[in-house]
């Protein structure tokens, strides 16, 4: 399983296709609405520093960020995706990775309203600080699930990701019931589930259970780094969209391709996949 602590993960191939996915689903909303409800169940601090103790130690943005940072060929969502993180660095050499809320509270206007929720005290303080000046920001020392027992108006489009750190078994299990409740309950979300690939009959198991749910709106993007096998480790990660647009499968398509040319390992086997469970 991995580490709560998102420092030690932050910048590495998995936020990359994480964020953006998040953006592109955030794009194909603001075609349409004038106004979103951002929610992030697991949001982090926001902001992880490569010098930081946590990203030194094991330097996974090495294989992540750093082999995208100089990207130059045409895929446009990845060209947006590098954009937005010059922004916030406010520098065309990356000098921190920031996490799912500073990237929505720079892309975000002050129609938009940004819910974030992180349940670990200390990531929370640092949080609130990271994002001191988003007035359209409300921050809750929680548990991330929870989001579906306060208030949702469903006249109002809401983006949600979940992205918890899969520490246990249980995290898996409480995706598929969030994702349950939500396609018995709320038709206006769109929702965006980032996993990783850690044991081959685990992760099918996985998506079986949520091909179960039995909706029509979901989708399944997998990006395989490294052959599958019995071998202890990440081999990949993946992102379940509930109800998301045309707009954004046809561009995470198109980006998927151009990231497993740049992230694959030599002995990886498998292809990536998007495809309707």
């Amino acid at each position: 399983m991995l580490s709560y602590n998102h420092g030690y993960h932050a910048g590495n191939y998995a936020d990359v296709l994480k964020h953006i996915c998040l953006l592109q689903a955030y794009k194909s909303l603001k075609k349409h609405h004038k106004s979103i409800i951002y929610i992030d169940t697991h949001s982090g601090n926001g902001m992880y520093k490569f010098n930081s103790e946590y990203m030194s130690q094991d330097k996974e943005y090495e294989m992540g960020i750093n082999k995208l940072e100089n990207y130059n060929d045409k895929n446009l969502s990845i060209k947006y995706y590098l954009k937005v993180l010059r922004q916030i660095n406010n520098s065309k050499k990356l000098l921190f990775y920031p996490g799912s809320p500073l990237i929505m509270s720079n892309v975000t206007d002050n129609l938009d309203k940004l819910l974030f929720y992180e349940f670990d005290e200390n990531e929370f303080k640092i949080l609130r600080q990271n994002l001191s000046k988003k007035i359209n920001s409300k921050f809750y020392n929680k548990d991330g699930y929870d989001f579906t027992k306060q208030i949702i108006n469903k006249n109002e489009k809401i983006l949600v990701l979940i992205d918890p750190p899969y520490e246990s078994e249980s995290d898996f299990e409480r995706v598929v019931s969030t994702l349950r409740l939500i396609n018995n309950k709320y038709y206006n979300l769109t929702v965006l589930v980032w996993y990783p690939i850690l044991n081959i009959q685990n992760n099918d198991l996985f998506i079986e259970n949520i091909r179960k749910i039995g909706s029509n709106i979901i989708t399944r993007i997998e990006l395989p780094i490294t052959k599958y096998d019995d071998k202890i480790g990440m081999k990949g990660n993946g992102m379940i969209l509930f109800n998301g647009s045309d707009f954004l499968i046809q561009n995470m398509k198109e980006c998927i391709k151009e990231l497993y040319k740049i992230f694959k390992n030599e002995d990886c086997n498998i292809k990536p996949k998007i495809q309707k469970i």
